[in-house]
């Protein structure tokens, strides 16, 4: 019983104990920063300071940090290079502490603090952080050794440092300074204003999708030319520091300047870039300044020479100008034809004159040709007789993606293989290949699907045969068995089970006419065999496949009732026409042989 009295006692003694820890070293030191501040010259965490003001020779600089960005407040209001700062104050803090002479000894030599420099410091180092303000006086060199003097503003221990410290207090602002000229990300840059001697070229990319080209000219621009010409913009940097107070400009040519850049924001914020004349004794360098602000600085002149760009290189050469993959829907018309598909997740449909299941690579091959087609000439002043061209060109394509819809209009095919190609309206023309767009592309067969027929050998319940005047038929049993319809025959299985697979996946070799005025021309005005398919499910409607006159590569057919002329191969042919059933004496004597 004792025993566990004693370990109950022992248990609250280290929970006493741990708490007058924690109570006693919240908001103090711990051991590690202890160690930090016996070994260094200042005491201060460099992550906990909010505000820094060195001050040497009469310059002061003060830096400010918030929402851990570092600003410039003195000697003027201007951002920071973060990352230098940052390193700036991590070589502060790392300083490491040399000899220390007590208030005692000073006494003991019968010196003030004067006799070390502290009566006029050459410089002062202020840290702000939560804990409060701290200052500290750099007084003179130690007289030997590579040293110099620290004390507290308003007394205390004298600390021996190197003299390298003096390197970390800046004279002069500018090596702190940030010296980008446009801050942001390249990403959410959504317009951009150029004024320059090449003229004005103005950018914008609505709702992002996509860059348009507004001046000079209007129409889509190319959008991995205007990434990069963005990215050369970002990576503009400032040279030297002029001045940050109001200035007269004229005497930098700003007054009037021949060169602006406007760089808009997706946060709605502008950037506006002046840039002046070149620097008299660094004709490699521009006069610049920023409309949001009074400083001047100068800048590189090639950097300003490389936005001399080319307005023609921005534009965008593709004459879709859109991803063939998130094309939702198509409507293509020539003259009165007009043929319009639909794409449910993966399945094209062609929806229009008829409803049918389309053949993806022939989808495909349409959208290749649309996507894959360049601009060979911008017309910008187009002439009375290519507007008057445009206005009865007789192809039309509207493509929808992305819940929005643009239109070709494309031009027959002129003598030189060029086609005029004008988009959604836009004021410039462009020539672009003939093999934009083929005759086929108008005709809805060109997109069908390729199987005409699928019947399930299981819901196959009668299969009637009509070749010239003969007639022979097979039907299911009621014990599932196919039996012929003539007393005097019996079924043949192979030829049964192959006129069955072939039903069950007829594909046409191609297509060859839609509605056709006459059937004469294909041998199907009278076929030479038709293929009456009775199916069990009450559902289904059976099926008449009639097969027709002999072509070069197969032979005519038609299912009744679609009204399209199709061609088979040869051997589907003679799979589709073979006898279904045999006299039961020759099928007999067949049967005997080995």
């Amino acid at each position: 019983m004792k025993h566990r009295m004693s370990n109950w006692m022992l248990l609250i003694g280290v929970l006493l104990l741990g708490g007058f820890i924690l109570l006693f070293e919240r908001g103090s030191e711990n051991s590690h920063q202890q160690m930090r501040r016996t070994k260094t010259v200042f005491a201060v965490y460099p992550e906990s300071i909010e505000r820094i003001l060195l001050e040497r020779d009469g310059v002061q600089i003060e830096c400010t940090k918030t929402a851990g960005i570092w600003r410039l407040t003195k000697p003027a209001d201007a951002p920071l290079d973060s990352g230098l700062v940052e390193k700036m104050i991590a070589g502060l803090v790392r300083v490491e502490r040399g000899e220390l002479i007590t208030a005692e000894t000073l006494r003991e030599r019968n010196l003030a603090p004067s006799a070390y420099g502290f009566d006029a410091p050459r410089a002062r180092i202020t840290f702000k952080n939560n804990r409060g303000t701290f200052t500290w006086l750099i007084g003179r060199d130690a007289p030997v050794g590579k040293s110099l003097y620290v004390m507290p503003e308003g007394g205390g221990d004298i600390i021996a440092a190197p003299q390298t410290l003096l390197n970390l207090v800046p004279q002069d602002p500018s090596w702190i300074r940030d010296r980008t000229i446009f801050s942001g990300e390249p990403s959410a840059v959504r317009g951009l204003d150029l004024r320059r001697t090449g003229g004005f070229l103005q950018l914008r990319q609505p709702e992002n999708n996509g860059w348009v080209l507004q001046q000079p000219h209007a129409g889509r621009a190319d959008k991995q030319a205007v990434h990069t010409l963005i990215e050369k913009i970002f990576s503009g940097r400032i040279t030297d520091f002029v001045t940050d107070k109001k200035a007269d400009l004229t005497a930098y040519g700003l007054e009037k300047p021949a060169f602006a850049l406007t760089v808009f924001m997706q946060d709605e914020r502008t950037q506006t870039l002046l840039v002046g004349k070149p620097v008299p004794e660094k004709p490699e360098t521009l006069y610049a300044k920023r409309v949001e602000s009074d400083s001047v600085f100068t800048m590189p002149a090639a950097w300003a020479g490389e936005l001399e760009i080319d307005d023609d290189l921005l534009r965008s050469r593709s004459v879709l100008g859109l991803q063939a993959d998130r094309v939702t829907a198509i409507q293509l018309a020539r003259n009165e034809q007009q043929v319009d598909l639909v794409r449910t997740n993966t399945l094209w449909q062609v929806v229009r004159p008829v409803r049918w299941d389309a053949d993806p690579e022939q989808t495909t091959l349409l959208l290749k040709a649309l996507a894959e087609a360049t601009v060979e000439t911008f017309v910008d002043e187009p002439s009375a007789a290519q507007t008057a061209q445009m206005k009865t060109a007789p192809w039309t394509v509207a493509l929808t993606s992305d819940n929005k819809t643009n239109t070709l209009h494309i031009s027959a095919s002129g003598t030189n293989g060029l086609r005029m190609v004008q988009y959604n309206d836009e004021p410039a023309i462009y020539t672009t290949a003939d093999s934009i767009i083929r005759d086929s592309f108008a005709d809805p067969l060109f997109y069908r699907s390729r199987t005409v027929l699928e019947v399930s050998p299981t819901l196959i319940q009668k299969i009637t045969m009509q070749t010239g005047g003969t007639e022979r038929s097979v039907q299911k049993t009621d014990t599932g068995v196919f039996a012929a319809g003539q007393p005097d025959r019996q079924v043949s299985p192979k030829a049964l089970t192959d006129i069955m697979w072939a039903l069950n996946d007829l594909r046409a070799e191609r297509y060859v006419d839609f509605n056709p005025s006459s059937l004469q021309p294909y041998g199907l005005d009278v076929p030479q065999t038709s293929l009456t398919v009775a199916l069990s499910d009450t559902n289904v409607i059976g099926r008449i496949v009639l097969v027709g006159a002999k072509t070069g590569d197969g032979r005519f057919a038609m299912i009744q009732g679609q009204n399209i002329v199709f061609v088979v191969s040869e051997e589907t042919a003679q799979t589709l026409t073979r006898e279904l059933t045999v006299p039961i004496e020759k099928h007999a004597e067949e049967i005997k042989q080995p």
